[in-house]
């Protein structure tokens, strides 16, 4: 795992066959947070705990379908069956 550029969080890599298919608003509602927060966290560090978006030529940004759960141990990845949340 690498380091962050704050240096405070390790990134775990996301799977590559997860497809994107969410929206920033969507992948924020299932990792629990605001989707200011996913957006600022992309800006800040590149990645929303080491996931990183599609971007489209329109500037909107699709998010695969994984969460991330942030413990004192570091980040770890769940991917959602389905592509969207209930």
């Amino acid at each position: 795992m690498r380091q962050s550029a704050s240096g405070t969080h390790a990134h775990a890599p996301a799977p590559a066959d997860t497809p994107a298919t969410l929206s920033t608003a969507e992948f924020a509602a299932l990792n629990h947070v605001k989707p200011n927060t996913v957006r600022q966290r992309l800006c800040d560090t590149a990645s929303f705990y080491g996931i990183r978006p599609v971007k489209l030529a329109s500037r909107r940004l699709l998010w695969p379908a994984i969460m991330v759960m942030v413990t004192v141990d570091g980040p770890t990845v769940f991917q959602v069956e389905g592509g969207h949340h209930a």
